[in-house]
């Protein structure tokens, strides 16, 4: 169990580490750019001039890394609150390696309530990246 859970913990300070790496993009979305070629501007965006469901989730994790909740909020509010999910599964994720104590989910119970609210949470954020964008007068993007 303490190998699996620190598979967990590498991957989630692997998540992290790039976030602290990338310099958050002021727009609120493009900051995966980046990482360089292999990471081209959001084809969505640049179709509709909206931004895709998950633009400005890099953007979001990498506000979180420097404490900028309400910068990363206003970026994807999805993307804060799964940067705040991976922080928090980086830390229980080291207490199971070090104390070997663990608690049991029954998956089989939550799996579609789970899946249900992270659909939710992905749809509220675009909803609100749009609406926020469009009032502000950056959306869309020409």
């Amino acid at each position: 169990m303490r190998v699996a859970w620190g598979g967990v913990a590498v991957a989630c300070l692997a998540v992290l580490s790039v976030a602290v790496y990338l310099k958050p993009d002021p727009r609120g979305y493009g900051t995966h750019q980046g990482l360089g070629r292999a990471f081209p501007p959001c084809s969505f965006m640049l179709r509709t001039g909206l931004p895709c469901p998950t633009c400005g989730m890099t953007t979001a994790y990498s506000n979180v890394v420097r404490g900028r909740l309400w910068t990363a909020f206003l970026a994807q509010p999805a993307g804060m609150v799964f940067a705040l999910a991976t922080i928090a599964t980086f830390l229980f994720s080291l207490y199971v390696v070090v104390s070997g104590k663990t608690i049991w989910i029954n998956w089989d119970r939550i799996a579609t309530r789970v899946m249900l609210t992270l659909g939710l949470l992905i749809a509220g954020g675009w909803g609100f990246k749009i609406a926020y964008g469009l009032l502000r007068g950056t959306l869309p993007v020409k």
